[in-house]
């Protein structure tokens, strides 16, 4: 890539491959032909484990390490696929650029997409967003990248709402829903058009605007995840001074965090059962950038319907685009899970980063009117991380998550991932 994150198609060098960890069969040496700016290499893996690889070029002054890889002896019941859920093109009144799913399949190298332009009604109807032309025009296109198993693009679109109810992105398992504009219905008529198990909607940066946002509004079935993070910054918390907080985004014009924005520990405080996810919400046609946003699905297979299903169970995280693998579970329950126990809740974290992790923190909400707190604080200074203990402060009823953070910088930002909560009730 160029400056700008574009493809170097004219790059015609050699660059050189080697193992950083694990047991792997692959070619030292890879030549671009400046066909793309990609090469696609096939490797074998000889042994379970973790697989880290690192590609040098120009006499070691172009160098990068690979997101660790996880090799099991048999094929697992679930993986993790890695996608950008929230990108723009020149189809939005704000967005330039075309191919975006060619350069998120080649370039970004996701496992899937989903172009969110928006759905903006002008005066004489569709006319500065995506009209019924370009939505047919659109639809096509998503069709035509869907290669499942290897590469899935999702039919979907933004509807940016004022205050209350906050920007959605929509989201279909198959095909295309009803295109609705929100300068035409409310966010509740939104959800009465959508079907239960055929679509779902995504709020984002809703710690930044518009404000303020009310959840007294909320779909239980249509709304299961939450972008906890994007270019724009972190809804995580209220947190000016955080590194990550909007006032530190040069992504757009100067912003600021929202006291009356609604916050992810806002949401699950007041009860609703939403997964993490992170995305760029990229507009020049550049989805899955390493430090925009990036969201983690556990799912069976890769195709339309099991991403889908995956993020109406929960079964998400986010990271701020670096390919962290995490699992946390809570007496074996997985993220985005509910749980009940006559004991001390075990809690589990699995950690591999593209970097050294510098710290795991473990977060509990237990008492109405009580916050978040940091129940269990680690700090390993290490690429894997492996441990568990038990919660003896539990009693009736907790959420439970994970923050991390890695050694480092990302293109000027640091490095972190969100675990999706795990609600836990005492059984009767």
């Amino acid at each position: 890539m160029d400056l700008y994150a574009n493809p170097v198609t004219s790059f015609r060098d050699e660059v050189t491959l080697r193992i950083v960890q694990g047991n792997i069969e692959l070619p030292t040496t890879v030549r671009f032909s400046g066909a793309g700016g990609y090469a696609a290499v096939r490797v074998t893996p000889r042994g379970e484990g973790i697989v880290r690889l690192e590609a040098t070029t120009r006499a070691g002054i172009l160098r990068a390490r690979s997101n660790p890889m996880q090799v099991f002896r048999e094929a697992p019941a679930e993986q993790t696929y890695w996608g950008d859920l929230h990108s723009h093109t020149r189809h939005s009144w704000d967005g330039v650029g075309d191919g975006v799913f060619d350069y998120a399949r080649y370039v970004a190298g996701l496992d899937f997409h989903a172009v969110t332009d928006h759905s903006q009604a002008g005066a004489d109807g569709f006319t500065q967003g995506l009209g019924p032309a370009i939505w047919t025009e659109y639809q096509a296109a998503t069709d035509a990248h869907n290669a499942p198993g290897r590469f899935v693009t999702l039919h979907a679109y933004e509807a940016s709402f004022p205050a209350p109810y906050g920007h959605h992105n929509v989201y279909f398992r198959g095909a295309p829903g009803p295109l609705l504009a929100p300068q035409r219905v409310t966010l509740p008529e939104l959800w009465d058009a959508l079907e239960a198990g055929r679509a779902l909607t995504i709020p984002h940066h809703t710690g930044k605007f518009p404000q303020p946002i009310s959840v007294v509004d909320h779909d239980t079935e249509l709304r299961r995840n939450f972008e906890i993070y994007s270019a724009h910054g972190l809804s995580e918390a209220y947190d000016p001074t955080h590194p990550l907080a909007f006032e530190q985004s040069d992504f757009t014009n100067y912003s600021t965090s929202a006291p009356q924005g609604l916050t992810a520990q806002d949401a699950w405080a007041q009860g609703l059962r939403l997964s993490t996810i992170a995305a760029s919400d990229d507009h020049r046609s550049h989805p899955g950038q390493p430090h925009w946003g990036i969201a983690a699905v556990t799912a069976p297979e890769l195709t339309r319907a099991a991403i889908f299903d995956a993020r109406h169970q929960r079964r998400t995280y986010g990271t701020t685009g670096a390919r962290i693998l995490l699992d946390f579970r809570v007496n074996d329950e997985p993220m985005g899970g509910e749980t009940g126990t006559n004991d001390a809740p075990h809690l589990q974290v699995t950690a591999h980063g593209t970097d050294r992790i510098q710290s795991v923190e473990v977060l509990r909400y237990s008492e109405p009117g009580d916050e978040f707190r940091v129940i269990f604080d680690l700090h390993p200074d290490a690429l894997d991380v492996e441990w568990s203990s038990t919660d003896e402060g539990f009693r009736d009823e907790a959420v439970y998550y994970v923050r991390l953070t890695q050694r480092g910088h990302t293109r000027g930002r640091i490095v972190m991932a969100w675990s999706s909560p795990i609600w836990v009730r005492q059984s009767p």
